[in-house]
C-alpha cells in the first residue's frame, strides 16, 4: 500500500480524474468520446475493460462524482468480483441489461468489468469497448473476443447498428493484436505479398484509426507495419537488445552449414537466457506462408491417430525448426546486448544511420576486443549479420542516438537524469564483464565522498532532485571543491565521472543567485567542471567515445579523457611508467612544469583476466589498479572489487598483507550479496568498496566496517582490520570473539593439517569422461572404486594411480572442493561422505583424515563434524568463494574421534552442535547467532 492511500482509492487519482475530465471535455473540434452529444449518444452503452476488482471499485466511486459520468445521466454498472460494496451481488448480464433498460432512450450506461461478460455472452446494446486494462504481451486471442462483443447486431426501436469501436490507449498493443490476429510476420520489412493482401482484407472490416491531438487518421497497411516496426525498435532499445525482434526468419531457414557455424559460435560464447519474459508474437507465427502456417495449425487440431505419417513429419519438422530459431537467438544474445553501448558511443554524424556492417566499420579492433565476447572476431561476427533484421536494427540504434541527442537540450540535472535512465537499458555483455550500474555509482561515491546522489537514503529509488551527502572533510577537498582534480581509471560508460561532473558543477552554481542560472551559464559552468576537474583513463577508444557522449554529449567540448590500449599490461609490469606519464601537465594539455596532483582517483577496475578460457584459470587483476592508485599518492582513493583478497590466494595474498596493514584504510564497505550490487553477475563471495584516506591513521581510530546484505545494513561498526593470530580479514565482526573462545590455546591444531590438496590422486574432474573409468569391474584386475562429479561412481585399475596411492587402502572422509559455504549462496551443500579403503576420488573432492588413523566408526564421525553447523560456520570465516582449500579450513580446530572423546559423535549432528557450543564456551547470543546464520542440512 502506497504511503497517504487508502485502500480502494487509486495512488495517481489526479491523474485518473484528468483522464475522465479529456474525454468528457465539450468541445465541437475534439475527436474524443464523450467530447460531443454526437459521440456521447454514439457510445450511449459501453463496455469498459479494467485491470481488476479494486481498479473497477475505485472507477466506479470516482466516476460517480464526475460532473458529467456522475450528473444522473450515466448509470455506472460494476461487474467485477462482486461489484461495488454497497450493491447487492446479482447475475451480472441481467444486471447490466437492467440498467440498459432503466437507462432508455436518453440515458447512458457504463459496464465495468475484469473479465466477466467478455466470452460467451450478447450485450446488443453495446458500442464501444474502452481497453484500459492489460499489456503488451495481452494474448490476441481475449483481446479480441472481448472486442467482439461489440460487434454483434442491435435493432432496437428502429435504430439499427451500423458501427461499433475500440478504443485502446496502448497503441503498441493495438497495432500487435492486428497483426497477430492476422497471422502475419511481424518482422518488419520482411512481410510478403500474402500478409499485406491478408492485413489489408483486415482492416476493410476492421480499420484502425489513431488519434493524434484532435486529428484522426486511419492506417492503411503501409503505415501499420511502419509503425509496427517503430513500436518493435523502441521494446528492442528498452529491452537493451535482448528482444526476438532484432532477428529476421531466417533463423528459421538454418541447413547443416548454418548450424555448424552457430554449433562454432556456441563454444566461443556459449548460450544464454533472456532476462526478460519474452514480449514477442508467437514464433509459430514466423518464417511460414500464411497457408503454411494454417496447415501447420490444422494439423496440431489433429488427434495423433488420425494423422498420416507425412503430416506427423511435417509438425515434427516445423517443430524443430521452432527450436533451432530458439536456441539460434540464444547464441547471438550474447553478442546482441553488447551492441546499444557501441551504438551510443559511436562517433559518427548523428544524422547518419548505424548499420551492422556499419557498426563493424566504425569500432577500432581493440574496442571490438574489449566489448564483444572473446574470440568472436569482426570476421566471425559478419557471418551471422544476415540473422537479424535490418529494419529494426537500424531504427533502435536511432532511437538510442535520439535520446541521447534530446538530453543535450535538457538542464544540466535532467540531462543527468535521462542519460541514467538510458543506462538502465543496457545490459552486462556477460557475468564476467561488470558495467557499474548508476544505483551503484551513487552508493559508491556517496558512502565515500559524498556529493550530490540521485537516489534515496536507502539507495531503491530515484529521486525528483538530487540530495546533498556531506561527508565531512573528504567532501570538502573533493566533491564540494571547485579546484579539487579528480581522476577515474577504467571508465567504460562515465557514469562514475558523471555523478562527480555534477557535483562540483553544483558547487559552481552556488555563487550564483537561481534567476542568474540560464541555460547558457549552467552550460559554461558544466564545461569549465569538465575541462578543470575530471581526468579519465580508459582502455579503449570506444571506451573514451562512450565517457565523452555521457559527459557532454554531441556538444563540442573535448573531455580530459584518453585511454592505453594496453592498460591492464600497464598496471601489472609499468605501473612506474603510467604514473609519470598521467602526472605530467602537457599529457592532459595542461600548462605547468611540476607534477600533478590529484585530490581522489576513483572506479571500477578490471577484476581478472582470462589464460586460456577457463574460470578457473582466471588471475585477479584489480589489485595492479589498487596499488598504482595508492602509488599516485592522492588524498583520497575508493575502488569498488571482488572480496577475494579478504583471504588471498591466486597471486592476492601480498595485496591482502598490503590492505590489512595500511592505516590509511578509513572505511571499508562489505557487500555480502553481490546480486544487489552487480545482477546477473557471477562474482561469488560479495563485493567492496574502501575509502582510503591519506590523512587518517587506522592504528588510533580503526576502521569503519558497514556490512549489507539483501540490499540492507546489518552491521556498522568500527574495528581493526587484523586479528591477532590471523592472516587474512575476518569480514564477520561477531566471529572476533567466537574464535577467541575456539582458540583459546594458540598451539590448538587445526582441520587445514589434515585436508589434501587440490586433485588428491592426480585425477582431473573431467577424468570420468575418459577410457581409464569404466561403469563396472567387468574386466578390471584389480579395480579401485572412483568417485567423480555429479555423484558419478566408477572403477579404475589401480596401477594407473600414481599420486597418493598409499592412501587408496586408507579409510578416509572425501569432502567437496566447491561449496556454497562463505558465498552469498546456500551453504548447505558440505556433502562430506565416508571414503572407504580400495577407494579414490577425482579433483571434485579433497581427502581428509588420511593421516588420522582412522577407521570406519571414526571416519563417520569426522565425517559428520565437517556437516555440523559449527564446523561449518568456521570454514566460512576463512572462504570468500566456492572453492574450499586445505587452508580456508583453519579456523575448524581438530577433535578426537574416538569413542573417548568428550563430545559423542554417536549423537544426530544437531546434539553434536550443542556438545560443541558448550565444548567452546559459546554464550546463548553466539550460538543463535551461528545457528540463523547457517543453514541446516538434511
Amino acid at each position: 500500500m502506497f504511503t497517504g492511500v487508502k485502500a480502494g482509492e487509486f495512488f495517481h487519482k489526479n491523474d485518473v480524474w484528468s483522464f475522465l475530465n479529456l474525454i468528457t471535455k465539450k468541445d465541437e473540434e475534439s475527436q474524443y468520446p464523450y467530447s460531443t452529444e454526437e459521440y456521447r449518444s454514439l457510445f450511449r452503452h459501453s463496455l469498459w475493460m479494467v485491470p481488476g476488482v479494486n481498479e473497477a471499485k475505485a472507477l466506479s466511486q470516482m466516476m460517480k462524482t464526475h460532473p458529467i459520468f456522475g450528473n444522473g445521466a450515466f448509470n455506472i454498472v460494476n461487474v467485477a468480483g462482486d461489484g461495488d460494496e454497497e450493491e447487492k451481488s446479482e447475475d451480472a448480464l441481467e444486471k447490466v441489461k437492467n440498467a440498459i433498460k432503466s437507462a432508455g432512450n436518453e440515458g447512458y450506461t457504463i459496464t465495468l468489468s475484469c473479465g466477466k461478460l467478455t466470452t460467451g455472452v450478447t450485450v446488443p446494446e453495446w458500442t464501444a469497448v474502452f481497453y484500459l486494462a492489460g499489456s503488451f504481451s495481452t494474448s490476441a486471442a481475449n483481446y479480441l473476443q472481448t472486442i467482439f462483443r461489440v460487434q454483434s447486431p442491435c435493432n432496437k426501436d428502429g435504430k439499427i447498428k451500423t458501427t461499433a469501436y475500440v478504443f485502446d490507449f496502448a497503441p503498441d498493443r493495438t497495432l500487435k493484436m492486428v497483426a497477430e490476429s492476422v497471422a502475419i510476420s511481424t518482422k518488419a520489412g520482411k512481410t510478403d505479398s500474402s500478409d499485406r493482401l491478408i492485413l489489408g482484407e483486415f482492416l476493410n472490416y476492421c480499420p484502425v484509426i489513431a488519434v493524434e491531438g484532435t486529428r484522426m487518421k486511419e492506417y492503411d497497411t503501409n503505415r501499420l507495419l511502419q509503425q509496427l516496426k517503430r513500436a518493435y525498435a523502441e521494446r528492442a532499445v528498452k529491452n537493451g537488445f535482448d528482444d526476438n525482434n532484432l532477428y529476421n526468419d531466417e533463423l528459421l531457414k538454418l541447413d547443416n552449414i548454418d548450424l555448424e557455424n552457430f554449433k562454432k559460435l556456441k563454444g566461443i560464447i556459449g548460450s544464454s537466457k533472456s532476462s526478460h519474459k519474452s514480449n514477442e508474437i508467437d514464433i509459430n507465427r514466423q518464417g511460414f506462408t500464411y497457408e503454411e502456417y494454417e496447415e501447420i495449425e490444422r494439423l496440431k487440431k489433429k488427434s495423433k491417430k488420425e494423422r498420416t505419417p507425412e503430416e506427423e513429419a511435417k509438425l515434427k519438422e516445423a517443430n524443430e525448426k521452432r527450436k533451432q530459431a530458439r536456441d539460434a537467438r540464444s547464441i547471438l544474445r550474447g553478442i546482441s546486448i553488447r551492441m546499444p553501448l557501441l551504438i551510443y558511443g559511436a562517433d559518427i554524424d548523428i544524422n547518419e544511420d548505424i548499420t551492422m556492417e556499419k557498426l563493424v566499420e566504425i569500432v577500432d579492433d581493440s574496442s571490438w576486443e574489449e566489448f564483444m565476447p572473446a574470440g568472436v572476431t569482426k570476421e566471425i561476427f559478419k557471418q551471422f549479420i544476415k540473422y537479424y533484421d535490418p529494419e529494426i536494427f537500424v531504427v533502435a540504434g536511432r532511437k538510442i542516438r535520439d535520446i541521447a541527442k534530446g538530453a543535450d537540450e535538457l538542464p544540466p540535472t535532467e540531462r543527468v537524469k535521462q542519460i541514467a535512465e538510458l543506462f538502465l537499458n543496457f545490459k552486462n555483455p556477460d557475468k564476467e564483464t561488470v558495467l557499474t550500474p548508476w544505483r551503484v555509482v551513487n552508493m559508491h561515491l556517496g558512502d565515500c565522498l559524498g556529493g550530490y546522489n540521485f537516489y534515496d537514503e536507502n539507495y531503491n529509488e530515484i529521486l525528483e532532485e538530487p540530495r546533498y551527502i556531506g561527508q565531512g572533510q573528504v567532501t570538502e577537498d573533493t566533491l564540494s571543491n571547485k579546484n579539487s582534480k579528480i581522476l577515474e581509471i577504467n571508465s567504460k560508460t562515465g557514469l562514475y565521472p558523471l555523478y562527480v561532473t555534477y557535483s562540483i558543477f553544483r558547487k559552481r552554481c552556488e555563487k550564483y543567485s537561481e534567476s542568474d542560472l540560464t541555460k547558457e551559464l549552467e552550460d559554461k559552468l558544466w564545461e569549465e567542471t569538465i575541462k578543470e576537474n575530471i581526468f579519465i583513463i580508459c582502455k579503449t577508444p570506444m571506451a573514451k567515445s562512450i565517457t565523452k557522449r555521457t559527459l557532454v554529449g554531441l556538444k563540442d567540448i573535448s573531455p580530459n579523457a584518453t585511454y592505453f590500449d594496453d592498460l591492464n599490461n600497464m598496471m601489472k609490469n609499468k605501473s612506474k611508467q603510467f604514473i609519470n606519464r598521467i602526472t605530467r601537465p602537457n599529457y592532459w594539455k595542461k600548462k605547468g612544469s611540476g607534477k600533478m596532483k590529484f585530490d581522489a582517483v576513483v572506479g571500477n577496475p578490471p577484476y581478472q583476466e582470462m589464460d586460456g578460457g577457463a574460470q578457473a584459470s582466471a588471475s585477479p587483476l584489480y589489485h595492479h589498479f589498487v596499488m598504482t592508485a595508492k602509488s599516485l599518492n592522492p588524498k583520497f582513493f575508493s575502488f569498488i572489487m571482488p572480496t577475494r583478497w579478504y583471504v588471498g590466494g591466486k597471486g592476492l595474498d601480498s595485496f591482502r598483507d598490503e590492505m590489512l596493514n595500511d592505516v590509511h584504510l578509513k572505511e571499508l564497505y562489505d557487500c555480502l550479496t553481490p546480486e544487489d550490487i552487480f545482477p546477473n553477475t557471477n562474482i561469488r563471495g560479495g563485493v567492496c568498496y574502501f575509502l582510503w584516506d591519506k590523512n587518517y591513521d587506522n592504528s588510533k581510530d580503526f576502521t569503519r566496517v558497514v556490512t549489507y546484505e539483501n540490499k540492507k545494513i546489518i552491521a556498522d561498526v568500527i574495528r581493526p582490520m587484523k586479528i591477532d593470530g590471523t592472516d587474512i580479514f575476518i569480514r564477520d565482526g561477531k566471529a572476533v570473539n567466537i574464535l577467541r573462545k575456539v582458540f583459546f590455546n594458540s598451539e590448538m591444531p587445526v582441520m587445514s593439517d589434515h585436508i589434501s590438496v587440490r586433485k588428491p590422486f592426480g585425477l582431473e574432474g573431467n577424468f570420468i569422461n575418459s577410457t581409464d573409468f569404466h561403469e563396472t569391474i567387468d574386466g578390471l584386475k584389480d579395480p579401485i572404486k572412483c568417485y567423480g562429479r555429479a555423484k558419478t561412481i566408477g572403477y579404475v585399475e589401480r596401477d594407473i594411480i600414481k599420486t597418493r596411492s598409499e592412501w587408496i587402502n586408507l579409510w578416509k572422509v572425501y569432502l567437496p572442493y566447491a561449496n556454497n559455504i562463505g558465498t552469498e549462496l546456500n551453504d548447505d551443500n558440505q556433502n562430506t561422505f565416508v571414503g572407504e579403503p580400495y577407494s579414490i576420488c577425482t579433483e571434485t573432492f579433497l581427502v581428509a583424515g588420511s593421516d588420522l588413523k582412522l577407521n570406519k566408526v571414526s571416519s563417520e564421525y569426522l565425517s559428520n563434524y565437517l556437516r555440523t553447523k559449527f564446523a561449518r560456520y568456521l570454514l566460512s570465516l576463512a572462504k570468500s568463494s566456492q572453492h574450499a582449500t586445505a587452508k580456508t579450513y583453519c579456523f575448524v580446530p581438530l577433535q578426537n574421534f574416538t569413542t573417548s572423546s568428550d563430545v559423542d559423535w554417536s549423537k544426530s549432528i544437531a546434539e553434536i552442535d550443542q556438545q560443541l557450543y558448550a565444548k567452546y564456551g559459546l554464550n546463548q547470543e553466539e550460538i543463535e547467532y551461528i545457528e540463523g546464520k547457517i543453514k541446516a542440512m538434511d
